[in-house]
Parts: C-alpha cells; sequence; structure tokens
C-alpha cells in the first residue's frame, strides 16, 4: 500500500483535489499509526503510481509529510 501523508487537513483535501482532476485512483483514509500517532488524513494511492504521484505534487507545489510504502504496520518513506 503506498500512502501520502499531510501536515493539515487543508493540504490534503487540496491534494484530493488535485489528484481527482487528473484522475488518479485514490481513497482519503485515515492517516496510518505506523506514519503517525496524530490524527490526521492521508491518500492512499496505486503502487504503480508512484512516479506520476511525485510528478504532480512537484509540478502542482503540493505540500506533503511523505509517501511512504506501509508494510506490515511499518512505514518506509520512499519520498
Amino acid at each position: 500500500m503506498t500512502v501520502i501523508s499531510f501536515n493539515n487537513t487543508n493540504y490534503a483535501m487540496m491534494a484530493e483535489k488535485c489528484f481527482g482532476e487528473e484522475h488518479f485512483e485514490k481513497m482519503v483514509i485515515p492517516t496510518p499509526r505506523a506514519i503517525s500517532n496524530s490524527c490526521g488524513i492521508s491518500l492512499m494511492i496505486n503502487d504503480d503510481d508512484v512516479e506520476k504521484a511525485k510528478k504532480l505534487i512537484i509540478d502542482r507545489e503540493l505540500k506533503i509529510k511523505g509517501i511512504f510504502t506501509i508494510y506490515e504496520n511499518t512505514a518506509i518513506q520512499i519520498f
């Protein structure tokens, strides 16, 4: 599972809108505990869309905390 996390909900909602405009398959989810113990929302995207997501984040200057791969309750930051 690939998850994009944010420092606040406003950034998450702005990103969700941008990803929708680009027709990404995505889902708004609670931020996994492996990433943060605090409340918040994240976007889950297809593993195959990571490079496309990085480009969108850079092109649209989206503010993110990071992109993480989640495996067995462990988060590995990949961007």
